[in-house]
């Protein structure tokens, strides 16, 4: 007699018990690697643009300032859900805030809704503007040395979900990872 060929019930039962094991197993795995790169992502495209600004400020030997825009075109005050994106262009002379009219070099802005931005009170209080000298120094307004944080959280994720991108007076910017179960500002 000739046997038939292919798959008995049992081994197509174990088959579908091993691959659910497999899908149990992978599933959070990888969301929790998906979140990790976007908030890694995020946190790039943050860096990348205070770089760039440093670097502009150099090159063209004038005052650049990075700050907060809801729209794209001009510098505004972010609202309590934190910045929405951000502009780099030439900065006006002190006091004046903002960017100079037709100056925008770049902007940025939030990959997603799920991510939070928030200023430390430092920022914050300096009009959410980052302003950087000819020299590549961070300063304010007012020309006095700017040390800040800027906390990019994933809402949702439950462990090592923040990242702080901390800014130094004199040009330099690190980044540390956090739990921050409340995005909370720094």
């Amino acid at each position: 007699m000739r046997r038939s060929a292919g798959f008995t019930l049992i081994e197509l039962m174990i088959t579908v018990i091993v691959l659910s094991i497999v899908v149990t197993i992978a599933v959070p795995s990888f969301i929790s690697l998906l979140q990790s790169n976007q908030l890694t992502g995020q946190v790039n495209q943050l860096v990348g643009a205070l770089n760039a600004a440093r670097t502009e400020a150099i090159k063209m030997n004038q005052h650049v300032v990075l700050c907060h825009s809801t729209d794209g075109k001009s510098c505004s005050a972010p609202s309590a859900n934190g910045w929405q994106g951000w502009l780099i262009g030439l900065a006006p002379p002190r006091p004046q805030t903002g960017i100079v009219a037709n100056s925008v070099m770049a902007s940025g802005y939030r990959l997603s809704d799920k991510l939070i931005l928030h200023t430390g009170n430092s920022i914050s209080a300096t009009n959410s503007e980052i302003r950087f000298s000819p020299q590549g120094l961070i300063r304010t307004t007012a020309g006095a040395p700017l040390n800040g944080v800027v906390r990019i959280c994933l809402t949702g994720a439950k462990n090592n979900n923040a990242r702080d991108v901390v800014i130094r007076s004199g040009g330099h910017i690190a980044i540390n990872s956090q739990t921050s179960a409340a995005c909370t500002a720094p």
